[in-house]
């Protein structure tokens, strides 16, 4: 049996040798560039697994270039947007991801910390002093952080990673808890005071944001330039999530027009490039970049792939 990885992991030799033990031959992509549709076009045709990253755009067109005995696309990455889970369905072919708990903890203690760091200045603090060879005056006229503890925190998505961000947040800073999700949460309105509230209410009330909803035609664009005008001047708004669920070009406009505190973006387009605003932080989708998390992400990539090819069974099959 045949497997490709379309670039190098955070352990590619773990990786290759739980995949040889079960008798998978693994072939890897050196390049650490994004995988080019050609080559995913070539390798498609050949092999009994797909190893991919979120970048990798994984659609119908070239699913039906796939080799019959093509049985499993297993994603490196909690996400799954990138691939055309229906189109895959159809052939018979099992899609996978990697939702594991270290994956979940990473990416709610990154969110957590970018919202931090922004609140309090630190990305823009250290651009200042790298750009000068000696400390600034103090001046109480300078811009200021703005405080977190006491706060109302609105989290745009309360699910596993959401819900670890509310805990964190409430226990640690007295924050206030309030959130928007398609479905209630009633645990948490209990254990936390959460209370549920529409996406209006959450962007007009809220001081700090944190966007942790995955992606879907539903959720697309969510965080709208209707949305993002009903923000308080004085928010922080963080998104670990998905660039697409935020208007970039409305959120951007709202920055370099000094009419929010500071944004923290691990997720982004190429709007953020329009940025000269100076309390941001773009952390380049590295929100669960963490030795822990990317072991147990590798590792579930070769159960699921081992499992699939085995026994026609993932251990964590995407169900969209």
């Amino acid at each position: 049996m045949k497997a490709f990885l379309t670039r190098e992991t955070y352990d590619t030799p773990l990786l290759a040798e739980k995949l040889s033990v079960a008798g998978i031959d693994l072939e890897v992509r050196t390049d650490s560039s994004v995988c080019p549709r050609e080559v995913l076009e070539q390798q498609v045709s050949r092999v009994d697994a797909l190893l991919t990253h979120t970048e990798d755009e994984i659609d119908a067109d070239l699913l039906s270039r796939a080799a019959p005995q093509l049985r499993v696309v297993a994603n490196m990455g909690i996400g799954f947007s990138n691939i055309d889970v229906a189109a895959a369905r159809a052939r018979g072919v099992i899609v996978t991801n990697t939702p594991t708990e270290e994956a979940f903890e990473a990416t709610a203690e990154a969110t957590v910390a970018i919202l931090l760091s922004v609140a309090r200045r630190i990305p823009a603090l250290h651009v200042e002093r790298r750009a000068l060879t000696c400390d600034p005056d103090p001046s109480f006229l300078r811009a200021t952080a703005t405080s977190v503890r006491g706060k109302t925190l609105g989290i745009v998505g309360m699910g596993r990673i959401g819900s670890r961000v509310a805990r964190i947040m409430h226990g640690g800073f007295g924050n206030r808890i309030q959130y928007f999700d398609l479905v209630a949460k009633p645990e948490l309105e209990e254990a936390l005071g959460a209370r549920r509230v529409d996406l209006p209410t959450l962007m007009r009330s809220s001081d700090l944001i944190a966007v942790n909803m995955p992606l879907s035609q539903q959720t697309r664009n969510l965080i709208s330039a209707e949305m993002i005008d009903l923000m308080q001047d004085h928010a922080t708004f963080v998104n670990t999530a998905r660039g697409e669920l935020v208007d970039e070009p409305a959120l951007v406009a709202r920055l370099n027009a000094g009419k929010l505190h500071g944004a923290g973006l691990d997720v982004y387009g190429p709007a953020v490039d329009d940025i000269q605003f100076d309390n941001i932080a773009l952390t380049s989708h590295f929100a669960n970049f963490e030795d822990q998390a990317y072991t147990a992400m590798t590792t579930l990539v070769a159960d699921n792939v081992v499992s699939a090819l085995t026994t026609g069974q993932a251990l964590t099959p995407v169900k969209e």
